[in-house]
C-alpha cells in the first residue's frame, strides 16, 4: 500500500478508503507522494504535497473515533447540502464537498482563499500558501503587523460577504493566513449563504473583527462595522478602497 508512513501513524483515524482515495487524487495528477505533516487539529490532518503545480496543501478529514455532530447541525442549516447521507461518512464526504464548494465560490468571487483543485471523499486538495513552509496564522504575526493590514481583513471579508454573498461563521486570526503582506482566508467549510437567517453568524464574525482591529490600534466597534454590511454604504471592494 502506498503512504505506509502515514499509514503507520493514521491508521486509527484514517480508514482504507482514505488510502485509496489518495491513490485516485494521485492516479489524476492531483499530487504525489512525499506527504508533509504540516498541522493536525481535532478534525483533520493538513498535509504538504508536490504536483504538476508545485506544492500543494493536502487536507484529509478524519474518519474514525470522532464525533461529527456539530457538522451535522451546520449541514442541516445550509440550504445547499441539506440532503446527504445520515450517515458519519456521508457526514463527512458531504462536508469536504461543502468546503470545496465554498472555496469555489469564493474563489471565483476574487476573494483571498486557496485555490480549491481537487477533492475525492474525505481528501480536499488546494493551493500551498507559503513557501517550503507554510504561511503563518494572523495570531503568530501581529507584532510585524500595521494598521493598514487590518484594513485588508476587512476588505477582504466584505467580498467574502457581500460579493460571495457567504459567512464564515468562524472568523478568527487563527483562520487567516498572512502571506507576503497578503491575508488569506481559510478553514470555509462551515461558510453559509447570506441571508436573513444568518444575520448572528455574520455578527459573531464582526464582533471578532473588532476584537483583532484592537490588537492593530484600530477604533471601530460593531454598529459602524454593521452599517457597512448591512447598508449600500459597504461594497465589494471594501470600506478603505
Amino acid at each position: 500500500m502506498k503512504y505506509r508512513e502515514i499509514w503507520k501513524v493514521y491508521s486509527k483515524v484514517f480508514d482504507r478508503q482514505t488510502f485509496k482515495n489518495l491513490e485516485a487524487l494521485e492516479k489524476a495528477g492531483y499530487l504525489k507522494e512525499p506527504l508533509v505533516v504540516v498541522s493536525e487539529g481535532k478534525e483533520a490532518v493538513v498535509f504538504r504535497a508536490e504536483s504538476s503545480l508545485g506544492y500543494v496543501a493536502v487536507k484529509i478529514y478524519k474518519v474514525m473515533n470522532i464525533s461529527y455532530r456539530k457538522q451535522y447541525e451546520y449541514l442541516l442549516a445550509d440550504p445547499r447540502f441539506q440532503r446527504f447521507p445520515r450517515t458519519r461518512i456521508g457526514t463527512i464526504y458531504t462536508w469536504v464537498k461543502k468546503e470545496f464548494s465554498n472555496l469555489t465560490r469564493l474563489y471565483k468571487s476574487m476573494v483571498n482563499v486557496p485555490m480549491p483543485i481537487a477533492f475525492r471523499g474525505n481528501v480536499l486538495v488546494m493551493e500551498w500558501i507559503g513557501d517550503e513552509t507554510p504561511a503563518p496564522q494572523l495570531r503568530d504575526v501581529y507584532t510585524i503587523l500595521d494598521q493598514e493590514f487590518f484594513k485588508k481583513i476587512l476588505n477582504e471579508y466584505m467580498r467574502f460577504v457581500k460579493k460571495a454573498k457567504l459567512v464564515h461563521g468562524d472568523l478568527s486570526e487563527y483562520n487567516i493566513l498572512v502571506y507576503r503582506k497578503i491575508p488569506y482566508i481559510i478553514d470555509v467549510s462551515q461558510a453559509i449563504p447570506f441571508e436573513e437567517s444568518t444575520i448572528s453568524w455574520l455578527e459573531r464574525d464582526l464582533k471578532n473583527l473588532v476584537r483583532m482591529s484592537k490588537k492593530f490600534g484600530v477604533s471601530i466597534d460593531v454598529n459602524e462595522l454593521k452599517e457597512l454590511f448591512y447598508t449600500e454604504k459597504g461594497n465589494p471592494a471594501g470600506p478603505y478602497s
